[in-house]
């Protein structure tokens, strides 16, 4: 199709419960199609049937010579420019990476996670923030000690051994990489310094985009909105939704407080159940068609999460419905809110201080302008604006401009 609009091969390995890498894939892939390049898709699924699969899992995670074969038969077959790959474990593999370098292609990678410095890809454990991978002499052998990876020492040692070895290939100093924020950046920068993974002259900056597809509902005031607070995401630890519904608990007192509404599904769903907390409801998954109408008629939508995330996507989507965020001070999420003006901080894993939050939330609705969230949302993360920061990308790659390889 030519290098204005090149051909791209999108990679993506879906995990076993659908999470945002999923939603980013899928709506990266549309945006790049309503733009009019050709988007060629190579995915598959760690769910893939067959127990040989299963038994020979973790040394295809380490290179899948099942999709080094595909992903050059594609590249040849479909004239692709360039590849752009998201995730990579544990069907697909890193073996993508020199597929494409055996075609001399170029091949940039999204980072939604930590996971070239952390096995388990969210620098947590045991609730708190942790950096013990990429900065203690052990390295990756941390999260094996630790089972960090699905509290799995055998599943913590595929991926530590995944990473060790690409190491030693230098697979990742031959790829171009996209950290989607500025904080991501340094943080990569910092590790990256203390061991050497990535050539820092490839590192980009791009965030994800806010989905298209879906019409923004009308804006409505703040004062008189439903009384109620949603959630939206996995149903896990890292979310903090154990203090989410805890600081619930702490406001059954209280006849004026929101209802919590639980978008999503994950393993502390049972969990949720049995606590039996008033005014906290599960809604299951969502399509983004109800899920927008949902935050725009809410008070507030909440994000604990007790790790940095790698990107703050339904803050994100709550400002752009002018829906202030209620977040844990902490990494990415927290730099996504300023204190009453489009949302308010709380200690991360503190049911109290969320509790507070929650309380001062007139406050707020006093002061915050619902029209200039939606506003700075669009103009941070609107599509015509990150089309053309990956647009960019994708030119300065074809064109050559990228570091060594060394």
């Amino acid at each position: 199709m030519g290098r204005d609009k090149p051909t791209i091969l999108l990679v993506h390995c879906h995990y076993r419960l659908p999470g945002g890498e999923d939603v980013v894939f899928a709506a990266e892939r549309a945006m790049l199609e309503r733009r009019g390049h050709r988007v060629v898709v190579y995915e598959r699924s760690n769910e893939e049937p067959g127990l040989a699969a299963r038994a020979l899992m973790p040394l295809r995670a380490v290179f899948s010579l099942k999709a080094w074969r595909e992903v050059r038969a594609l590249i040849r077959s479909e004239g692709v420019d360039l590849v752009h790959v998201h995730n990579t474990l544990f069907a697909v593999s890193p073996s993508v990476f020199w597929a494409a370098r055996s075609e001399k292609v170029p091949v940039v990678q999204t980072l939604h996670n930590f996971r070239l410095f952390c096995p388990a890809g969210v620098l947590l454990r045991d609730g708190r923030v942790c950096e013990d991978c990429p900065r203690r002499p052990g390295g990756l052998l941390c999260a094996v000690r630790h089972a960090c990876y699905r509290q799995s020492r055998l599943q913590s040692a595929v991926c530590a051994g995944i990473y060790a070895f690409h190491r030693l290939l230098r697979t990742y100093r031959r790829v171009d990489l996209i950290a989607l924020t500025d904080f991501d950046r340094e943080k990569l920068l910092d590790f990256n310094a203390r061991r050497r993974v990535f050539s820092p002259q490839r590192l980009w900056v791009k965030p994800n985009a806010l989905s298209a597809d879906q019409p923004l509902p009308p804006l409505q005031p703040l004062q008189g909105r439903k009384n109620q607070v949603v959630f939206v995401g996995r149903l896990e630890e890292l979310k903090g939704l154990r203090t989410a519904v805890e600081a619930w608990r702490l406001l059954e007192g209280d006849p004026a407080a929101p209802e919590l509404l639980l978008v999503g599904s994950g393993p502390l769903e049972d969990w949720v159940r049995r606590q039996g907390v008033a005014r906290v409801r599960l809604l299951g998954r969502l399509p983004r068609g109800q899920l927008y109408p949902l935050l725009a008629e809410s008070r507030a939508a909440l994000a604990p999460s007790l790790c940095y995330e790698s990107f703050a996507l339904v803050p994100a989507e709550a400002h752009a419905m002018g829906t202030p965020v209620l977040a844990s001070d902490l990494g990415n999420v927290g730099a996504m809110v300023r204190p009453g003006v489009d949302g308010l901080r709380f200690a991360p894993g503190d049911p109290a201080a969320l509790a507070a939050a929650v309380r001062a939330l007139p406050g707020l609705e006093a002061a915050a302008d619902p029209a200039a969230m939606r506003a700075e949302a669009l103009d941070r993360f609107g599509e015509e604006k990150n089309y053309a920061q990956l647009l960019a990308i994708y030119r300065r790659m074809l064109a050559g401009d990228e570091g060594a390889d060394s």
